[in-house]
């Protein structure tokens, strides 16, 4: 009896999206020797056919093996020795999946089974006809690990003879590695090496080196520790100015690698280069540079996907994907709610609530603004976490999408000041109605209705629900500031991967 079972390859090029990126694996099955089983990838939050993928196993006891590859646009693939004439390698990029038909099973074949996917970086630096320098790919484990050590690892592919790998810090100090090294088509070869550093030191952002020597010369890449983000586009900027500003940040601890970074920018799929500034920041030990692409209200309503990319020579592109959803903004219900007079009289701090619900999937652009009688003053930026707001990610209900932003003022302030959520929906030409609250309203609940809301999208009880929620995680916030406790208000079912 044998035991197949798949799962995440805890070492995997590393992208992170602004939707989280997931690959699913086959249940975990018992077969017998003779029998064949096919494994199943399934993969959402990035596009497949940009990936070369590759099956990877591990027997008890023994170190990874790699079994197949495929690459993105299915042409060529790629087999051990051992998987040859048994196994098929295949991908459907249109359904966003990559298989792995297992026949004529043997006792050996029990394992566990990884996929990976690695973004094409590199090109292949031919020296002479048998003297071919290998593509190197770093790449570094997702999530945390376990214990107090990180793996990372080098790919190589496509290399005659079998080379050495070498790893080095940022020192120049030789790491222990293990390398693995599969024959695949025409006697050229698929190399892996593994080394284990040390958590504290990925922490820190340092920076790791991968060598290979081949009788052509040498040829590496670097793992440095650098992350990459991309920012939905400022509320505060889409009310006061009518455009659209994205921040991509690329930051580090290193200033050399993240001021050679090169950021590109690329919108519905097409590269785009103007209006775009840099700028270099650093602060504490750590390192950024900010690519900020700017676009007209008009121009931003055509968008539906942006694509956020950093570079540098030797090292995997790090990659963030924005998607722009669109759906029918008119049958949204926004409400504006603030915690009870008792709660309110336990501290200086009065948080406010907006919460904007729809029956599909729908981005807002949250911003508030506060005035004394007539309406003046500034939007803030709810994005501004821990000074202005907070904005929540959009939350999954029984009736449609939800999303919170959360805002703090003084008590003095809510005395005697209005404060208004001002929501616009994407793809729309302007903002729904502002919904406003005061403390001359009431202070327990407040609701207020734009014209373009619908009372019967969502049930009444879901809403007291969603609110009778978002007051307890608030609440539970707030008891934190008195009894120096760190409370989650939520948890976010992604894993951020560093590069």
């Amino acid at each position: 009896m044998m035991d197949y079972r798949t799962g995440l390859l805890l070492f995997t090029v590393c992208w992170a999206g602004v939707k989280a990126q997931t690959l699913t694996e086959s249940e975990a099955v018992v077969k017998r020797p003779g029998e064949s089983h096919r494994l199943t990838c399934s993969a959402s939050g990035f596009t497949l056919s940009s990936y070369h993928m590759s099956w990877v196993r591990q027997a008890p006891g023994k170190g990874l093996e790699w079994i197949a590859w495929v690459e993105n646009d299915n042409d060529e693939k790629y087999y051990s020795q051992s998987a040859k004439g048994r196994f098929t390698i295949s991908r459907d990029n249109s359904r966003q999946q990559v298989y792995l038909q297992m026949n004529s099973l043997k006792t050996e074949d029990s394992a566990v089974y990884y996929y990976s996917a690695v973004y094409f970086c590199a090109r292949d630096d031919t020296v002479s006809e048998d003297r071919t320098a290998p593509t190197l790919f770093p790449v570094v484990q997702c999530g945390s690990g376990t214990g107090n050590q990180i793996t990372v690892g080098c790919l190589a592919h496509d290399f005659i003879p079998k080379s050495t790998f070498q790893w080095t810090d940022d020192s120049g100090t030789s790491l222990p590695s293990v390398q693995y090294s599969t024959t695949v088509n025409d006697n050229k070869f698929t190399g892996l090496s593994l080394a284990r550093v040390s958590k504290s030191d990925w922490d820190s952002r340092k920076s790791f080196n991968c060598s290979m020597t081949y009788p052509g010369g040498s040829k590496s890449a670097s793992k440095a520790a650098v992350t990459l983000a991309l920012n939905q586009p400022s509320p505060k900027e889409l009310f006061n100015n009518n455009q659209a500003k994205l921040d991509c940040i690329v930051s580090g601890q290193d200033s050399s690698v993240v001021n050679d970074m090169r950021i590109t920018w690329q919108i519905n799929e097409h590269n785009v280069s103007d209006a775009i500034t840099s700028t270099p920041n650093s602060r504490n030990g750590q390192h950024s540079k900010i690519s900020t692409l700017t676009r007209s209200l008009s121009e931003w309503q055509t968008v539906n996907k942006v694509r956020c990319s950093a570079m540098r020579d030797n090292m995997t592109p790090v990659i963030q994907d924005l998607t722009v959803h669109k759906g029918d903004w008119k049958k949204t219900k926004v409400t504006v709610h603030v915690l009870p007079e008792e709660e309110i009289s336990k501290g200086n701090e009065v948080t406010l609530v907006c919460l904007v619900s729809s029956l599909e999937q729908q981005d807002y652009y949250i911003a508030w603004s506060e005035y004394i009688g007539q309406k003046t003053g500034n939007y803030v930026d709810g994005e501004e976490i821990h000074i202005n707001g907070i904005n929540f990610p959009p939350q999954k209900t029984q009736q449609g999408y939800s999303v919170t932003s959360v805002y703090y003022t003084t008590k003095d302030k809510w005395n005697n000041h209005m404060y208004t959520c001002n929501v616009w929906p994407a793809g729309s030409n302007s903002s729904m109605n502002p919904q406003a609250v005061s403390k001359a309203q009431g202070n327990s609940l407040e609701l207020s209705w734009g014209e373009y809301n619908i009372h019967d999208a969502v049930e009444e009880d879901e809403f007291s629900s969603l609110w009778s929620t978002a007051a307890s995680f608030i609440f539970l916030f707030i008891a934190s500031l008195f009894y120096s406790m760190i409370i989650s208000l939520v948890k976010v079912n992604k894993q951020t991967c560093t590069l």
